[in-house]
């Protein structure tokens, strides 16, 4: 229980810094930022951005869905494959890549492009679960009726995935609002790059913590909208009795060259720019400062990976298992976190370091405590759904055995919830390796990771020296998100066993 308690306090300290910041400035300066022209700017261009990219995502990722789970289309399977791999690849990465390739690669279109493809598998992965889940029967009665293949599409189908779609698209726009190195790279002012800039340009905490908290109520708005149409998916919960392929015929040939564009887009080109820039800058490579940031990044990666999953363990058991009266108010403390960006956790972190605990100032317990933060709700979910598919009568059983409720957590609850456990340290080791503004603000002095070594390099242009550190966190980042892909389609594999009869 105090395990759980401590983690949702720590969970909540940025939304508390922000509120204990902006009441120390005084009413009459907080509204004075938030209705400056500057502050109604920055509210325009992320949310434009934010809408923009959730539309994008949600018509790229849904096209890559249906065709991988519905159609017959040549080298489905490999596609299918891509379509997830973009979410190895950081955004920031992928903006120093192309920067790389085209020197004036900048503002809208630019982040716009990076962000649709970077955030499309969120929306991918989602449309294929729920069309894994949509038996095809339906669509043939539709079919029998008259019902032409776009008005079976549009009147069954996209009926039966909307849900997904939305939720996916939905999670791109929290992911474009808590974004900031590609929109720093490709110069597109939204409000993570004001508040950084606001915090290292300027020094002015109170503007930062002002333009913190009104991204954070943006980004709340969202999340329940998020959640609201988590709850209404038209989806059933297990794998679909019958599933159907459909004959693309003349359109076959068109969509592989879509699906093609979009994997050069996502794939080809930025792993081609950074092949290219760490063959030129080979030879001037500092190997051994390379090796040092790989370290760090894989140390603070499993490490982040595994104390957020011991504390999200501790509170889906007490939340599931236990039930105590205080658990709805336990766990949806826990999701507050969510609609906090990372650069304002460390801001908030940072301040209170300094206000109450200076000893872990400067530590690398304080980049642990931040990524406990940011990712415990990712990770509460993952641990949250074994545990609640699995029936309660089974601790019933235990306790008439004869064990007690900790023999019983380790003997029964601890290993239905481990699909979820190695789930959740998975998800949030390929998010530690990929984070960039709270890392970079709250490590140690002379404590490099790959993704702080790649943000200095690009800050200067140095393309040839940043290259390695890039294509070495690519690489990295691709190790987990194989596992958590391959996961996710052994899930599904009664699919393939359905084609196969």
């Amino acid at each position: 229980m105090l395990v759980a308690v401590s983690a949702v306090l720590i969970s909540l300290v940025p939304l508390l810094y922000l509120f204990v910041r902006v009441g120390s400035a005084g009413f009459t300066k907080f509204a004075e930022l938030v209705f400056a022209p500057r502050t109604l700017e920055l509210i325009v261009s992320s949310l434009v951005m934010a809408v923009a990219v959730s539309l994008s995502a949600m018509v790229v990722g849904t096209i890559q869905a249906w065709i991988a789970v519905r159609s017959n289309i040549p080298g489905r399977k490999v596609f299918a494959v891509l379509a997830a791999l973009p979410l190895a690849i950081p955004s920031y990465v992928a903006a120093y890549a192309w920067i790389a390739v085209i020197p004036g690669f900048s503002g809208f279109f630019a982040a716009w492009l990076l962000l649709t493809v970077g955030t499309a598998p969120l929306v991918y992965l989602a449309v294929s679960a729920a069309l894994a889940r949509f038996d095809s029967s339906t669509e043939e009665v539709a079919s029998s009726l008259g019902a032409g293949k776009f008005a079976v599409l549009a009147k069954v189908t996209w009926p039966n995935i909307r849900g997904a779609a939305v939720s996916g698209g939905l999670l791109s726009a929290l992911y474009v609002l808590s974004d900031f190195g590609a929109v720093s790279i490709v110069r597109y002012d939204t409000f993570t790059r004001a508040i950084y800039n606001a915090y290292r340009a300027s020094f002015d905490r109170d503007l930062a913590a002002t333009l913190a908290l009104v991204l954070v109520v943006v980004t709340i708005l969202v999340l329940v909208v998020e959640s609201r149409s988590r709850g209404t998916r038209a989806i059933g919960t297990v794998i679909a009795n019958r599933l159907n392929r459909i004959d693309l015929r003349a359109w076959k040939f068109p969509l592989v060259a879509l699906l093609a564009g979009i994997a050069t887009v996502s794939l080809l080109v930025p792993l081609a720019s950074l092949t290219r820039w760490s063959i030129a800058g080979f030879a001037q490579t500092d190997w051994a400062q390379v090796l040092r940031a790989l370290y760090n990044s894989v140390t603070l990666a499993v490490s982040g990976g595994m104390l957020t999953a011991i504390f999200a363990v501790a509170i889906a058991i007490i939340v599931v298992r236990f039930r105590p009266r205080f658990a709805v108010t336990l766990e949806r403390s826990v999701w507050l976190t969510h609609a906090t960006p990372g650069i304002v956790v460390a801001l908030s972190l940072t301040y209170f370091a300094n206000q109450v605990a200076p000893w872990i100032y400067q530590t690398s317990l304080l980049v642990l405590i931040a990524y406990l933060a940011l990712f415990l709700p990712n990770a509460l979910s993952a641990i949250s759904t074994p545990l609640r598919q699995s029936p309660v009568a089974l601790d019933e059983v235990a306790s008439s055995l004869g064990l007690t409720k900790l023999q019983t957590l380790r003997k029964v609850v601890l290993p239905i919830a481990g699909p979820g456990i190695f789930a959740a340290t998975t998800l949030v080791i390929l998010t530690v390796l990929k984070e960039l503004p709270a890392t970079l603000l709250l490590r140690p002095t002379g404590i490099e990771t790959l993704a702080t070594r790649l943000w200095t390099e690009t800050s200067v242009a140095s393309f040839s020296t940043a290259a390695p550190y890039a294509l070495l966190l690519v690489v990295l980042a691709g190790i987990p998100a194989w596992l958590l892909n391959r996961a996710i389609r052994k899930d599904l594999e009664p699919i393939n066993d359905l084609e196969r009869v």
